[in-house]
C-alpha cells in the first residue's frame, strides 16, 4: 500500500476529535449523550469525505476512526485518576473486566471502538458512491 495516496490533512483535521472526546470523557461532561456525540461526528465526517475525497476512501475511514478511539482512550489513560472521579460507574465496569490492567483495557478498546467508528464513517459513503 502506498501511503502517498493519502491525504494526511483530512486526516489530521478530522482526527482531533477524539482528543476533544477523550477531555470532555474525563471531565465527564459526556456521560449519557457520548454515543450520540460519536453518531452526529461520524455522520459530518463522512459528508465532509464523500466531498473532499476520491480515491482510498475506506482507508482513510479506517485511519480517521483508529485515530478518535486511540486518541480518546490515551486521554483517558493519562489521565485516568481524574476519569475515575468524574465516571465511577464506568471504571467499575472496566475493573470487573480487569482490575489488574484497566489501563490497557481501555486503550484496547478505543481501537476496537475506533475500527467500529471507521467502519461506521464508510457505509454512508459507500451508499452515497452507489447511488
Amino acid at each position: 500500500m502506498d501511503f502517498k495516496d493519502i491525504n494526511q490533512k483530512i486526516i489530521v483535521q478530522t482526527s482531533l476529535f477524539g482528543v476533544f472526546m477523550g477531555i470532555f470523557s474525563v471531565l465527564g461532561w459526556s456521560q449519557n449523550s457520548q454515543p450520540f456525540i460519536w453518531l452526529l461526528t461520524a455522520a459530518i465526517t463522512s459528508f465532509y469525505l464523500y466531498k473532499n475525497l476520491k480515491n482510498r476512501i475506506f482507508v482513510h475511514c479506517i485511519i480517521i476512526g483508529l485515530s478518535w478511539g486511540f486518541d480518546c482512550a490515551l486521554v483517558i489513560v493519562l489521565f485516568f485518576k481524574t476519569y475515575h472521579l468524574n465516571n465511577p460507574l464506568l471504571v467499575n465496569e472496566i475493573l470487573n473486566i480487569s482490575s489488574s490492567y484497566p489501563k490497557t483495557i481501555l486503550i484496547t478498546l478505543g481501537l476496537l471502538a475506533g475500527i467500529f467508528s471507521g467502519i461506521l464513517i464508510y457505509i454512508p459513503i459507500y451508499i452515497l458512491k452507489k447511488t
